[in-house]
């Protein structure tokens, strides 16, 4: 993230929320893309500043790299792209071709909002798997699209340039999911299309930042003092000022603490996107879950598929949702494996998830269908009230035991490896609460 380090998304704890604030990426298994050409016969679309089309903008499809972070993107369209025409609409009519498997998305730069030409205007709306493309796909490409992707794929970004290792196309591929739920590129509207029940996206902050780009986009660009110039001012990021709408959602992103009263005060008396979004502490975007059998999150653990296990404490339960939030442990969580009062969760690379019991002072394992594993639930080991786990890399089991002041260990088949009674023990340990293996 901010220079593209690899966090995919924070998870929080209290409703469920995934934060995205240009902080991405969980790191992931390679996804091999299949190297066969799809030509595309037709995209439709058309390029909005607010409301107002945007004509003479000049609109490229690029496939995100595979060779790292914010590296190896590539334009398909031979001439650098088309213009948008009369109403800001474009078409895309057999001029390029895309890999299977690969991650597109259009960026639209420069053209007349309706008040002369703007050079600094660039807007991004990402698209997804090119397979997914179709000749009766339209994009909306406008100040929402772009807020919806860069806030999902920041991390992945370099100015236009999208890309990801090899060992982190999974994670891409995450992120571009994360834009349709922002956003529908269909109609430049957020939120996106079937979300799973109980997902709320925080469409007012949404608007309030496309309303911010508008003020730039809808105007004739930088120079005498206008919103462009304020725009890039207050986005400006170790000297170096932004030189295009794009660039400063970019800053806006990775750095959501900067300067954020200074950046909402250029929404205008009549925004373009109605919000009634006007002060924040930051400018991180929080999708949030319910339901799902959630009650007390006390932990969260993500597996290698991405999916996201939350242990809760308030029913003894353990919540399994898809990276989109579709709940995948029906609605009231998975209950086996005599839980009580989880407090913490782990998963091991085999996809068990690994639970800490502070109400009974035992250790869950569960299956990835989320039933109980084999003589699970362990004890002994000199379990106390544990309130953290983790797993070392020759899968052994650790936890914190804030019961006895100890930890404890179990083999991967859950047998206890430390003392019965006392567990391991050290000087100076108190009421431990939290515990991580040194790689080393």
């Amino acid at each position: 993230m901010r220079l593209l380090n690899l966090i995919s998304s924070v998870l929080v704890l209290a409703a469920t929320s995934l934060m995205l604030s240009g902080c991405a990426g969980l790191q992931s298994t390679t996804a091999s893309a299949t190297a066969k050409a799809i030509t595309l016969a037709d995209i439709h679309g058309s390029v909005f500043g607010g409301q107002q089309p945007i004509v003479g903008a000049t609109v490229q499809i690029y496939q995100a790299g595979a060779t790292g972070y914010g590296q190896g993107a590539s334009g398909l369209i031979s001439g650098g792209g088309v213009l948008s025409g009369s109403g800001g609409n474009f078409s895309i009519t057999g001029l390029y071709t895309c890999t299977s498997g690969s991650q597109v998305y259009l960026v639209a730069t420069g053209g007349n909002p309706g008040v002369g030409t703007n050079n600094n205007a660039a807007l991004i709306a990402g698209l997804g798997l090119c397979n997914n493309l179709t000749s009766s796909s339209f994009v909306q490409v406008n100040e929402v699209t772009t807020v919806a992707t860069v806030w999902a794929l920041a991390p992945f970004m370099n100015d236009v340039n999208i890309g990801a290792p090899p060992s982190n196309q999974s994670g891409l591929a995450s992120a571009f999911a994360d834009v349709n739920t922002l956003v529908s590129t269909a109609t430049g509207l957020s939120p996106g299309a079937n979300l799973p029940i109980g997902t709320t996206v925080p469409s007012a902050e949404v608007y309030a930042l496309a309303d911010v780009l508008a003020s730039c986009i809808n105007s004739t660009g930088s120079g005498g003092g206008g919103a462009c110039d304020r725009l890039f001012a207050y986005t400006t990021v170790g000297g170096v000022m932004p030189i295009d709408t794009l660039a400063a959602a970019i800053n806006i992103a990775r750095y959501p603490a900067s300067n954020v009263n200074s950046i909402l005060a250029l929404v205008g008396a009549t925004p373009p996107f109605a919000t009634d979004f006007a002060s924040a502490n930051d400018l991180s975007l929080a999708v949030t879950f319910t339901g799902s059998g959630l009650n007390g999150p006390a932990a969260v653990a993500i597996d290698a598929a991405g999916n996201v296990w939350l242990a809760n404490s308030g029913n003894n339960s353990v919540t399994e949702l898809s990276h989109a939030g579709a709940a995948l442990s029906g609605g009231n969580g998975y209950t086996a494996g005599s839980m009580a009062a989880p407090s913490a969760i782990a998963i091991d690379t085999t996809g068990n998830a690994w639970i800490a019991n502070s109400g009974n002072s035992t250790l869950t394992e569960l299956i990835p269908s989320g039933a109980n594993a084999a003589n699970s639930p362990f004890s002994g080991g000199g379990l106390s009230t544990p309130t953290a786990i983790a797993i070392d890399g020759l899968g052994n089991v650790w936890l914190a035991n804030s019961g006895n002041n100890s930890a404890s260990e179990f083999s991967p088949s859950g047998g206890a490896l430390s003392a019965a009674i006392s567990g391991f023990t050290a000087a100076g340990v108190s009421a431990p609460v939290g515990i991580a293996i040194n790689p080393h």
